[in-house]
């Protein structure tokens, strides 16, 4: 156990001081938000969501439980920098605070920056697997395969949980439309309260209403798309492990030879 945490705060990837500070403000506030929902609300499924959220905070940690030769131990603590704010924006702002339907370009905002940080998590994940590669005496990898290799992880990350959302829901006999957190009571009320439009981004007339949650899961889609583009152009010009003054690789190779 006490090697458990030496790796978590003493390895080359072990978070900042300010990093540790983000992180357990950000459980804090999801725990809180837990038995919020769980005493005052008295919403067990609310409260479940939130918990699952706040497991997913603990990501890094889960990846330094992973044996030495394991590609997961070569990842950075930063993508626990990007999950921790992602997760209550989804979380607590979207889902229990109800911010989808008052206000829906999070929806918008959220997917499209969530497919540029899946990139670059995309990227970590790549890189941590080529420099278990290389220490094993196999060959460096392209940089043009890295880079699309890690659209293709945002791509399909972000399009999986579409699916997940979209078959829970029809998988889902008591409450249909919660996993994309919307039902078609709240959207009628919507309606209601906005001259005949439903709390979509782009607004879509009641006259589709029925239709509400394909075209949510689409919408979702092409911005988790349009993100995950966004950030593999981004690396494409700055691939920030695989330039020329970074050592770490150059150093792998010669240490593999």
């Amino acid at each position: 156990m006490k090697s458990y945490f030496d790796r978590l705060l003493h390895s080359e990837n072990s978070p900042k001081k300010w990093e540790l500070i983000i992180w357990w403000a950000a459980r804090a506030v999801l725990i809180v938000t837990f038995f919020h929902a769980l005493l005052i609300r008295k919403d067990a499924k609310m409260a479940l969501q939130v918990f699952g959220n706040m497991l997913g905070q603990y990501v890094w940690e889960i990846f330094m439980l992973f044996p030495k030769k394991s590609f997961l131990r070569q990842i950075p603590a930063y993508i626990q920098d990007i999950s921790a704010p992602a997760l209550i924006g989804g979380s607590l702002f979207g889902a229990y605070l109800n911010f989808y339907y008052s206000a829906p370009v999070l929806d918008i905002v959220m997917h499209t920056v969530g497919g540029v940080a899946c990139t670059f998590i995309g990227y970590e994940i790549i890189t941590a697997m080529e420099k278990r590669d290389i220490l094993r005496g196999d060959t460096k990898s392209s940089l043009a395969i890295i880079v699309f290799g890690a659209f293709c992880f945002s791509f399909v990350a972000g399009n999986v949980w579409e699916l997940f959302e979209f078959t829970a829901d029809q998988l889902n006999p008591v409450n249909p439309g919660d996993a994309q957190h919307w039902s078609y009571q709240l959207a009628q009320q919507a309606i209601l309260d906005s001259d005949g439009k439903i709390g979509l981004p782009n607004f879509i007339d009641h006259r589709d209403l029925i239709r509400y949650g394909v075209i949510d899961t689409m919408e979702d889609m092409i911005c988790n798309t349009v993100g995950g583009f966004i950030g593999w152009v981004i690396l494409k010009f700055i691939p920030y492990h695989h330039r020329e003054e970074n050592k770490k690789v150059k150093e792998l190779i010669k240490a593999s030879k």
